[in-house]
């Protein structure tokens, strides 16, 4: 039932797209919130009302991480759709219609006209005075081309470094929004994954709480009547109720077993440590008639300056104690001893470790950070 709900709510996430806002995603994760208060504290020693608010968080979970979803690929529709628009550049009609050569032509002929008028200066006929005072006209009609034609030219040259400018400013802002678009596709598919894992993290929870606080079975009663037919002299008529030892119990720890127990890993980012930073960390633990055993393999940043190898591998086992954090002993991968501590983390699914070896040259010899449950 807990499955179907939640799929039905990531379904309902294609039809949020558009529709969500961040402010309505961070009311539904507020609604999350309250609905698990304290159900990680309150699951070692829960029952039914853990289980029922433990559906009910799944529930609250699902609604926030598809709202949250629909957000989140609305902006990234948003930021395709602009990137789309800005990555092709404005067709633009060339500014300058102008033959290059009309510039030239005109300062000639203003030079001409200006040597034709000197020349005909002194001359006092009527008819030559008449065409020096048009050629006077011609003279400032040339200046006045001249000046357009100066003036275009620099209007021509601003508004070329404008256009260069403008396709600078959308080029980089196209840039920018391929990127934001390539951010919130990464996002999107983690989020599609991180939906499926919560749904996945709160029905371990219920079962853990289930499987942590079910009664323990009766012991069994077994009646033997053994009348072996020997001689008449010895009739032996045995009786025996006996009840076989009970197994040895698994739920020693105050805490339930599925808190230690599984396969963990080292987050990729946000990652929780003190000390040597690791790169990676893997660790599998198993138990069985209260005896718990498990493997470790990491790896550390290395240190500055420092010429250490960075990797450890070893294995641990012991018994289960009756106290939240478990200390088992260790070995290494060439033989080296040590103590591992596992630690319940403030969350169903988080486990702190901490472990330390004998000292050796050139070896990582401790650890600690928070693992988190595949």
């Amino acid at each position: 039932m807990r499955r179907l709900l939640t799929a039905a709510l990531l379904c309902g996430a294609a039809g949020l797209i558009g529709q969500t806002s961040r402010d309505a995603y961070r009311q539904a994760y507020d609604t999350w919130q309250q609905a698990q208060v304290n159900l990680e504290r309150d699951a070692g020693t829960g029952s039914a009302p853990q289980v029922a608010q433990a559906d009910r968080a799944a529930a609250a979970a699902a609604s926030f991480e598809a709202t949250r979803l629909a957000h989140f690929k609305s902006s990234l529709e948003d930021a395709t759709q602009r990137h789309r628009i800005l990555q092709s550049a404005v067709t633009r009609s060339s500014p300058d219609l102008m033959p290059p050569a009309v510039a030239g032509i005109a300062a000639n002929e203003l030079q001409s006209v200006t040597r034709a008028i000197a020349k005909f200066a002194t001359d006092q006929d009527r008819g030559i005075q008449q065409l020096r005072q048009s050629m006077e006209r011609e003279r400032v009609a040339l200046i006045a081309l001249t000046d357009t034609i100066q003036a275009r030219q620099k209007a021509v040259v601003a508004n070329s470094a404008a256009a260069d400018a403008l396709d600078q400013a959308r080029t980089k802002t196209a840039g920018a929004f391929r990127d934001q678009a390539s951010q919130l596709s990464q996002t999107v598919a983690e989020m599609e994954m991180e939906g499926p894992a919560w749904a996945a993290y709160y029905d371990k929870l219920a079962e853990g709480i289930q499987i942590g606080n079910a009664p323990p079975p009766p012991p069994a009663n077994i009646s033997t009547n053994l009348t072996p037919n020997v001689t008449p002299a010895v009739t032996p008529n045995i009786t025996t109720n006996a009840s076989p030892a009970a197994p040895r119990n698994t739920s020693v720890s105050p805490v339930p077993l599925v808190r230690y127990v599984g396969e963990w890993t080292y987050p990729k980012v946000n990652g929780v440590f003190h000390g040597a930073q690791p790169e990676s960390v893997e660790m599998e633990v198993h138990e069985k008639d209260g005896h718990a055993g498990g493997t470790i393999e990491a790896r550390f940043k290395p240190s500055p300056g420092v010429a250490s190898d960075p990797s450890i591998k070893f294995k641990f086992e012991g018994d289960i104690a009756a106290t939240p954090t478990q200390k088992f002993t260790l070995t290494t991968s060439d033989g080296t001893p040590g103590t591992i501590e596992l630690i319940p983390g403030p969350a169903f699914n988080l486990l702190e470790v901490n472990f330390q070896t004998d000292p050796q040259a050139n070896k990582i010899r401790s650890g600690n950070f928070i693992l988190v449950k595949k």
